[in-house]
């Protein structure tokens, strides 16, 4: 074989599996949809043990196309979670809502949550935190 048919080959090899590549992002599904939040944080202050609060974190969806919250990940038992089943239309906003329950908690608590989303930046963490007495 000469070196010029083995390097067709290789870049026929090469375009292949970059296309393959663009395929298997399309069917993972990430949109041009941009989720943008307003906050990425939020402080409930000072609470008394057995106190159960809630924050809502706001998002646009600042792309040109639909955008899925496919799930959200929490780190406590003591975290809940209510976030949009629907897809959220370009433009439009919504809310991934925590709620704490501080019963048999004591002291600065902190908690996390991980948003999962069908657009280029897949993950965005959102937290809370409190102190309780």
């Amino acid at each position: 074989m000469n070196f010029r048919f083995v390097f067709n080959l290789f870049f026929i090899a090469l375009l292949f599996l970059v296309s393959c590549h663009n395929k298997v992002s399309t069917k993972r599904g990430i949109s041009k949809g941009f989720v943008e939040f307003k906050e990425k944080s939020f402080s409930f202050g000072a609470l008394k043990e057995g106190d159960v609060v809630g924050h809502r974190f706001i998002f646009v969806n600042s792309g040109t196309e639909p955008v899925l919250v496919l799930n959200v990940e929490k780190s406590c038992g003591c975290t809940d979670v209510k976030y949009p089943q629907e897809p959220v239309r370009a433009g439009d906003s919504s809310f991934v809502e925590l709620v704490f329950d501080t019963r048999g908690w004591q002291g600065r608590q902190v908690k996390q949550v991980k948003v999962l989303t069908n657009d280029s930046i897949g993950v965005r963490e959102l937290r809370i935190w409190a102190d309780v007495n």
